[in-house]
C-alpha cells in the first residue's frame, strides 16, 4: 500500500536528498507494482468499456445482429488488452521509479525519464491500429511541451498565430488524404468525414 508522502519527506526530496522505498510503500517494490497492476485493471474497464463500445455499436451495429458472439469477442479483447496496456504502464512506471532511484542512489529527472521509456512499451499490448493512434494522440502533446520547454529557456520566439498555423497545415493534410488517400484514414473517422462532407 502507498503511504502518504508528508510535506517534511516531499521537501527533502525537493532539496535533492534521498527518499527511501520504505518511506512510500510499505511492501517489496515488487509486490507494489503488482498490487498497482491489479488496481488499475479494475478501474481501467470502466472507462475503456464505453469507449470501445460506442464507435463500435455506433459504426458496426450491424455486425452485432449477424454475428453476435464475434462482436462481443472482438469488443471484449479490445477492453481487456487496453486495459492490460494501462495496468503494465503505471505498473512498470512505478516499479521503475524505486529501481532507477536505487540503482543511481538519488533522485533526479533522468529516474523519471528512463520509468517513463520502460513504461511505454507497455503498449505492446495493443493492436497495430491502436498503437498508431495513441502514438499520434501524445505526439502533439510532446511536441506542446518540448515548445514550452524551449520558450521557457528562452530557445525560441512565439510565432504570432501559430496554433492556427498549425492547425491549417493539419487541415490541409487531412483533406487532402480524405480526397486523395482514403485508405490511410480509419474506417470510423473516415464514416465521419463522409457524414458530414459528403462521398468524394
Amino acid at each position: 500500500m502507498v503511504k502518504d508522502i508528508t510535506p517534511e519527506l516531499a521537501q527533502a526530496v525537493i532539496n535533492g536528498k534521498f527518499l527511501h522505498c520504505k518511506d512510500i510503500h510499505d511492501h517489496t517494490c515488487e509486490y507494489e507494482a503488482i498490487e498497482r497492476f491489479f488496481k488499475v485493471m479494475n478501474i481501467a474497464w470502466k472507462f475503456y468499456l464505453p469507449i470501445h463500445a460506442i464507435p463500435t455499436l455506433t459504426f458496426q451495429f450491424k455486425l452485432l445482429k449477424k454475428r453476435p458472439f464475434q462482436f462481443m469477442y472482438k469488443l471484449s479483447k479490445n477492453v481487456l488488452r487496453s486495459c492490460l496496456f494501462l495496468a503494465t504502464y503505471i505498473a512498470v512506471f512505478r516499479y521503475g521509479l524505486c529501481f532507477f532511484k536505487n540503482l543511481r542512489g538519488k533522485i533526479d529527472r533522468r529516474v523519471v525519464i528512463y520509468s517513463g521509456f520502460i513504461s511505454g512499451f507497455g503498449l505492446c499490448w495493443e493492436p497495430q491500429g491502436r498503437r498508431t493512434e495513441l502514438a499520434l494522440y501524445f505526439l502533439p502533446r510532446f511536441i506542446e511541451a518540448f515548445w514550452a520547454w524551449c520558450k521557457k529557456r528562452q530557445w525560441v520566439t512565439p510565432i504570432p498565430y501559430g496554433e492556427v498555423i498549425l492547425f491549417a497545415i493539419a487541415m490541409a493534410i487531412l483533406m487532402y488524404c480524405y480526397q486523395n488517400e482514403q485508405k490511410n484514414i480509419k474506417k470510423t473517422y473516415l464514416s465521419i468525414f463522409k457524414y458530414f462532407w459528403g462521398e468524394n
